[in-house]
């Protein structure tokens, strides 16, 4: 039992409640490894600068959690609420996020490289800068977002739908964007070296000089002048 919790409660939980995960302290002091949360609610928690490592976080309520310069190192996140969370210069690295709603959510200034999303909920949130290389997005449904000077250095985005979404000043360097849907999309200024370009449909897309001339040479043009 929860030390303090009151009479007829277990891990701050009703007797006969759920009570299948680790109850943890909103601003936990030492490094948590390897633990599973299941069914929690941790709905408006603070994690400040909470450190987690290889742990799982299944079908849990962070709503609204705040988190700054916090660590979430090869995590997973199954079935979590994070909508309207805000993050702030946290990382979340090598983490798979599966069937996880990110609605609302804010990350400003975060790392999260290398992490895997499948079958979340992108939209609608908000990114300020940080660092997604190396992410897995594929298929996702990124439209209208703006990751403008985001770094997705290597990021798979193959058919990820990017329409009308910004990523002006990000770097795309050898990112992948096979079957990609960037039709109105803002791409100018961004770093596109090492990026397939065939294939892509251009419709509407916001470019800049450099970037007309790599993709007039992945259809083949030979650009002189």
């Amino acid at each position: 039992m929860d030390e303090g919790a009151p009479p007829g409660t277990v891990c701050g939980r009703p007797v006969g409640a759920a009570c299948q995960s680790v109850a943890m302290e909103a601003e936990p002091a030492e490094m948590v490894r390897g633990k599973r949360f299941t069914r929690e609610d941790w709905y408006a928690r603070d994690l400040g600068a909470g450190e987690f490592v290889d742990c799982a976080f299944v079908d849990c309520d962070l709503t609204e959690v705040t988190s700054s310069g916090a660590t979430f190192d090869r995590c997973e996140f199954r079935g979590v609420q994070l909508n309207a969370s805000t993050h702030e210069r946290s990382r979340f690295t090598g983490c798979l996020f599966a069937h996880t709603s990110f609605f609302t959510a804010t990350f400003r200034g975060c790392k999260l490289t290398g992490s895997e999303f499948v079958d979340v909920t992108l939209r609608p949130i908000t990114v300020e800068g940080g660092d997604w290389s190396y992410v897995q997005l594929r298929g996702a449904d990124l439209r209208g977002l703006v990751l403008a000077g985001v770094n997705l250095q290597e990021a798979d985005l193959s058919e990820a739908n990017l329409h009308r979404a910004s990523l002006a000043d990000s770097n795309l360097g050898r990112a992948t964007l096979r079957s990609a849907n960037v039709t109105e999309a803002d791409l100018a200024g961004a770093d596109l070296v090492g990026v397939d370009l065939a294939g892509l449909s251009w419709r509407g897309t916001r470019i800049d000089g450099l970037q007309a001339q790599l993709i007039a040479e992945s259809l083949g043009a030979v650009v002189t002048g």
